[in-house]
């Protein structure tokens, strides 16, 4: 049984580092065994060389029971470490006793998780059964991921992952999840992390896991992640729309996420070197947070959370181990730049992404709203997706009026009362639209979308069902006040679910996604969508591979 749950840092750690005060290597052994003694004494009972202590005992022991060269290397890491801390401790230098503490504790904790899962099949009851002290343990390991997201998913006896784990970053209030959950019906596991409190608040009352954490403060190589199928992210677009400033479309923006974008690969291990048996030169040893550094200069900082569409799934390929790992699915607005397309999608190929494809799509061709957005999807594995994200004919959507209950004849505005043109019979500056029509994009601002002659605005319920959410589903805001524009914003920004079941049935392999999606929009709105009744016919499992029949744009 190998330590491959361990800390990138931890078990390749050899080397003292040259820290002020720390004796010479050269130093007589005799009085350089003697200093170490003095440290360890002078430094007992510190909970960091404690830490120290116990793991080291632990490699040691399974040094023993398991020799070779590598768990050798590992236990006089562990042991070497003792003294390390020790001096640190001594001296004052916080920071690196923290460091090394840590980086004891990841591997004890590794130590453990392979020791339990040679035991046998690692289940929920055993799980369950864990005492109290492990259970600490495992859950700091995997934190902020569940415990049982350390442990290999379950598969069939065709050896296929029963429940794929997806971990949806920047979450939102549940667009993409709702697609893949309530929309396709995949038996999926999802984990999503987003820093909006009202948007987390409204995703949990709707029975989504998400983490409330800032995707930038996580560690894409964590232990967690490494039996993660799908990895989908959604950065905030507002950087890239054309209906804002645009500060991400900058010449001097797009050349700053780009560089970063090239800098994450060397930092994974994922820059092409001739000379290493591997094809890649070593990792660059920047952290994650100085491949992010350049961000800092960028006039909008949420421009360069593009950055994290390369950043989490190298990091996550570059931690060593099995990975399951298999595809990445990126929403963001269809304004963005190419360049910055071309940068995600040439990293990605770089570091064994064999097919990478894009289209921009409008959400009211599967049933909602109009909402165009780029959606772009990559994958590992040799096998292209055969099923096809584009509707073969678009699915009817509801208009304006059929959505929210009005009658038809009526118009609404998009930005408040405006004097109304003599010329024209329409408010000035624009913002009337016919209700008799699918509604335009859900802006942060739909909460003063009103009839244009009553003044009636629509309801926050209504502006969910116009993205594609169901009428009852349960908005939430936290902080003061009734959140009324927050939770707009949280529709405005959410991915529409018809798209996410569309998108996520030509990664699964649903052929059945059409038919589900009309069923979904024929139940939210009501209307006639064209519904299939017969079962699609069964995929053969030993058929040869169709051919695929979505356009890349």
């Amino acid at each position: 049984m190998g330590i491959t749950h361990a800390s990138a840092g931890g078990m390749l750690n050899l080397l003292r580092p040259a820290t002020s005060g720390i004796p010479d290597c050269t130093a007589d052994a005799a009085q350089q065994e003697a200093d170490d003694a003095a440290a360890i004494a002078a430094a007992a009972g510190h909970p960091a060389l404690t830490e120290c202590q116990t793991t080291a005992a632990l490699l040691t022991e399974f040094a023993d029971l398991n020799p070779d060269e590598h768990t050798d290397e590992w236990a006089f890491s562990a042991v070497e470490r003792i003294a390390e801390c020790a001096y640190a401790v001594t001296e004052g230098y916080e920071e690196r006793v923290e460091e090394l503490a840590r980086e004891a504790r990841g591997e004890r904790a590794a130590v453990t998780l392979g020791r339990i899962e040679a035991q046998g099949p690692v289940t929920a009851e055993r799980l369950a059964a864990l005492d109290d002290e492990t259970r600490r343990l495992l859950e700091w390991y995997a934190d902020p991921f569940p415990i049982e997201w350390l442990v290999a998913p379950e598969r069939d006896t065709f050896g296929r992952i029963l429940r794929k784990r997806v971990a949806v970053l920047f979450h939102g209030p549940g667009g993409l999840s709702l697609g893949l959950r309530d929309v396709l019906g995949a038996d999926v596991d999802i984990i999503g992390i987003d820093l909006d409190g009202g948007a987390v608040a409204t995703a949990v009352a709707a029975g989504l896991r998400v983490i409330h954490a800032d995707v930038t403060a996580l560690d894409p190589e964590s232990p967690a992640l490494q039996f993660v199928s799908i990895i989908a992210l959604t950065p905030p677009c507002q950087a890239f729309t054309p209906s804002g400033l645009g500060k991400g479309r900058y010449a001097a923006a797009i050349e700053v996420i780009c560089r970063v974008i090239w800098e994450a690969g060397a930092a994974a291990g994922f820059l092409p070197w001739e000379h290493s048996e591997t094809g890649y030169a070593p990792r660059s040893g920047d952290t994650w947070d100085e491949v992010r550094a350049p961000l800092a200069e960028l006039e909008d900082p949420r421009a360069g959370l593009m950055a994290e569409v390369v950043i989490w799934p190298l990091g996550m390929l570059a931690r060593p181990g099995d990975n399951l790992l298999e595809c990445v699915m990126v929403e963001q607005s269809s304004a963005l730049p190419g360049e910055i397309e071309q940068a995600l999608f040439g990293q990605l190929t770089q570091a064994g992404w064999h097919t990478t494809e894009a289209w921009t799509l409008d959400a009211v061709d599967y049933g909602a709203s109009h909402r165009k957005r780029r959606f772009m999807a990559a994958y590992r594995g040799a096998e292209k997706p055969f099923v096809d994200v584009v509707p073969v004919t678009p699915i009817p959507a509801p208009t304006f009026a059929q959505v929210v209950g009005w009658p038809t004849g009526r118009t609404y505005l998009t930005r408040g009362h405006r004097p109304v043109d003599p010329a024209t019979g329409r408010a000035k500056g624009g913002g009337t639209r016919s209700a008799d029509l699918p509604a335009t994009c859900v802006t942060a601002t739909a909460y003063g979308w009103a009839d244009s002659e009553t003044g009636e605005t629509i309801s926050q319920s209504d502006i969910g069902r116009l993205v594609g959410f169901p009428a009852d589903y349960p908005w939430a805001h936290v902080g003061r006040g009734r959140g009324v524009r927050n939770k707009a914003q949280q529709a405005a920004d959410a991915v529409c679910p018809m798209v996410s079941a569309a998108i996520f049935g030509r990664i699964l392999g649903d052929t059945s996604w059409e038919n589900k999606v009309r069923a979904y929009v024929h139940e939210l709105y009501g209307i006639d969508t064209g519904i299939t009744l017969t079962e699609p016919e069964q995929m053969d499992l030993f058929e040869q591979e169709p051919v695929p029949t979505a356009k890349a744009a």
